[in-house]
């Protein structure tokens, strides 16, 4: 089967645009379902109801996209003119859907009834690059031969995802009416940036009655007869290179998904411990590691989330590869590589971008093409840079890749020339940001809401700010980055990043301690007065060890109080505060990210019990969401007896550093500290919780080796035993706490 040309505009009839602003206001206040399903592959996803639909019409939280661009809005299946009833929903791996479906009450043509339950009805689903695959098994295990209608109908709205997110738009491109062409239902849409993007759906059998966007079949089964309707939508775009390709087929794409996650799982690390459930979340978190790589040349890089971030996202790529890379070093590595390949070149305010600057986030969406916004490659995160070196130095403490680093020392010396020259505003030692871009982001921090810095009584505090976490990724980057220069022989530059690293950690204490508070402010605004609430911001000082023991300890046991910490993991914000708001997005809720950067400082100070804590809620948490998996972030509302947590409306999942949480709180807790170098493997006072006997890992890569240890736990005291050290020579040191 040869791919599926976009139909000549000649033949196409244009009708007026869909967009309609009230429902686009609409969908700004509609919430995310908590049980959709959402299957992906790459910058290609799909987000259905539990029935397999895309529905309601137009609503934000569903849809078939791909680059940027929604190219279903609409699919309902009919029997009968009626809504199926849903038996069962679930997912394989994040790539396909299993739904089991039957009818409710319908009325045959030879006036009698149909009882509930007598059709069955499998629905399975599949993404595969630009493809989704929709297909139909209807039996009958009724005792008499049926008949029934079977009715899709669907809807193409090509909307951009900043639309879908809210952004209202004073005109659009060229829309034009369905065409039918034989077995192949066509909607087609020209872009104001001149792109032409067409929905492709090919039936079998082709249907029998068409009616605009309706399409329908006349089924007659006898008793346990099956009949199957099938369907395969294709994500066309002009000049995309998917446009030319054989179209696939359900089962060959089948094999081939399966068949790259086996691949990736092979080359990953196993996890596999004592408790099943647990289990289940390291297994879901692994399948979405695989399922948000976006190829980049030769290199993949990992995509925040869906469905709002299906793209390149410079901070959010960062930690998450970071945060796994007890999984799967090779994911830092090619992250590293791709993100170095978009490093700022210029001086450009549209874009928020300078030289050296790390990319922040890149769309290739129509309002992006046409310069409606600015996110074909926009650089407004001033944490993106600091954090790239802070990956490129721990990348190399679990792989000694010198290749890696001899290819990036360009990128490296950029980077830090950001820092000093464009980073620090106005010479005062610390790294702030200002937008400098009309529709950039206000806010570019990871906290990047248009309130996400406030002050006690509510105001906007004013950019330029200093963020005190951005300070702290300064000095881990500037520190690590000596030692690593040191080794390269480049003394001079290595003596200078440590003074400065030094001299930053001096100016940290003096300009962002809050006595009176005995806590650290979350910022400096452009007054340089203290943004002085309450927040989870200074923790990272304890990720980045920007801070001395006995105020690391200060920090830890002010987050573990109740204002701070929900009983499912800390907040954001201090319920105290008057600012805060457990329902906002970063005034008061719950991230995991968040929570796995603090314990990991935590166990870096080695405070084990609060980490283990946090641990421990936040696995509770993962099992009360679909498929174990933690969201992007959920509401900071304090846990009670028998409560589950409050989600958040629009919380993105599978979200990349979300589902990193659990890798990276492993990694704190067991006290794993790789020093591939020197060939050496520490393992520091490693600590399990309460509710795990052992936990075994297999097959994790440090170095050029591939590591093997069992983790058990009696009492109070955890034990670890090498297993198996295959490859190059490892010395693996096991330290315990006396």
């Amino acid at each position: 089967m040869s791919a599926l040309p976009i139909v000549p505009e000649s033949e196409l009839v244009e009708i007026p645009c869909p967009h309609i602003e009230p429902r686009i206001a609409y969908q700004v206040s509609e919430p995310r379902k908590s049980n959709n399903l959402t299957l992906i592959d790459g910058k290609t996803f799909l987000s259905t109801s539990v029935a397999g639909d895309i529905s309601p019409p137009g609503a934000p939280d569903v849809g078939f996209f791909h680059d940027d661009t929604r190219f279903l809005s609409n699919i309902e299946l009919k029997v009968d003119g009626h809504r199926t009833v849903v038996l069962s929903s679930s997912t394989e791996k994040s790539y396909a859907s299993q739904i089991e479906l039957t009818t409710g009450n319908i009325t045959l043509r030879d006036s009698f009834d149909l009882p509930e339950n007598t059709i069955h009805i499998r629905r399975d689903q599949l993404v595969t690059k630009n493809v989704f695959f929709d297909h139909l098994v209807f039996e009958n295990f009724n005792l008499k031969p049926i008949k029934f209608r079977v009715e899709l109908i669907y809807g193409a709205d090509f909307v951009d995802v900043f639309q879908v997110r809210g952004v209202a738009r004073g005109s659009c491109g060229h829309f034009y009416s369905p065409v039918m062409k034989g077995d192949v239902l066509l909607f087609v849409y020209r872009g104001r940036d001149d792109i032409m993007r067409q929905t492709s759906i090919k039936f079998s059998p082709a249907p029998e009655q068409v009616d605009g966007t309706t399409v329908g079949w006349n089924v007659q089964l006898n008793p346990l007869e099956r009949v199957r309707i099938e369907t395969m939508v294709t994500a066309l775009v002009q000049d995309d290179p998917y446009a030319h390709h054989k179209a696939p087929d359900f089962n060959s794409s089948m094999r081939s998904r399966r068949h790259a996650v086996a691949l990736w799982e092979s080359a990953s690390t196993k996890i596999q411990s004592s408790n099943e459930a647990f289990d289940a979340v390291l297994n879901s978190a692994s399948g979405d590691f695989h399922a948000l790589q976006i190829p980049d040349g030769n290199q993949h890089v990992v995509a925040a989330g869906i469905p709002w971030f299906a793209t390149i996202f410079g901070r959010d790529s960062i930690i998450a590869a970071y945060q796994a890379l007890i999984l799967n070093p090779q994911l830092a590595d090619e992250t590293l590589r791709v993100l170095a390949r978009y490093q700022g070149n210029e001086v450009n305010d549209w874009r928020d971008e300078q030289p050296g600057k790390i990319i922040h986030e890149q769309r290739q969406g129509e309002m992006t093409r046409t310069g409606e916004m600015p996110f074909g490659a926009y650089y407004g995160s001033v944490d993106s840079t600091p954090l790239f070196l802070m990956l490129v130095s721990e990348a190399f403490n679990w792989t000694a890749d010198e290749k890696l680093i001899s290819d990036l020392l360009p990128n490296i010396h950029r980077a830090l020339s950001w820092i000093d020259i464009y980073g620090d505003l106005d010479g005062d030692g610390f790294v702030e940001f200002q937008r400098r871009s009309p529709k950039g982001l206000a806010n570019q921090g990871w906290k990047d809401s248009w309130d996400a810095n406030m002050f006690p009584d509510g105001t906007i505090a004013q950019s330029p700010i200093a963020l005190v976490e951005v300070q702290g990724y300064v000095y881990d980057a500037k520190y690590r980055l000596s030692k690593l220069l040191r080794s390269l022989g480049d003394t001079q530059t290595a003596d200078r990043l440590k003074r400065e690293a030094v001299e930053l950690a001096k100016q940290i204490e003096r300009s962002f301690w809050m006595q009176r508070q005995g806590f650290y402010a979350m910022g400096l605004d452009k007054d340089k007065k203290k943004i002085d609430v309450i927040s989870s911001n200074p923790g990272h000082l304890l990720f980045t060890r920007a801070v001395k023991t006995d105020r690391a300890r200060l920090v830890a046991n002010r987050l573990m109080q109740p204002d701070m910490h929900s009983g499912w993991g800390w907040r954001t914000l201090s319920k105290d505060e008057k600012v805060f708001n457990p329902l906002s997005y970063h005034r008061g809720s719950v991230w995991p990210h968040d929570n796995s950067l603090i314990a990991h400082g935590m166990a870096l100070y080695d405070f084990r019990k609060p980490a283990l804590h946090t641990l421990t809620t936040l696995f509770q948490a993962a099992q009360t969401f679909r498929d174990s998996r933690l969201p992007e972030l959920f509401c900071g509302i304090q846990r009670k007896d028998s409560d589950v947590p409050v989600h958040y409306p629009v919380s993105c999942s599978p979200q990349a550093w979300a589902s990193g949480t659990m890798f990276f709180m492993l990694t704190s807790v067991l006290g794993i500290r790789p020093s591939a170098p020197q060939r050496e493997l520490n393992i520091m006072n490693p600590t399990l919780p309460e509710w795990l006997d052992y936990l075994q890992i297999r097959n994790m890569r440090v170095g050029n080796s591939r590591v093997s240890l069992d983790f058990s736990r009696r009492g109070d005291r955890t034990f670890c035993n090498v297993v198996e050290v295959e490859g190059e020579k490892l010395l693996v040191n096991v330290a315990f706490k006396k």
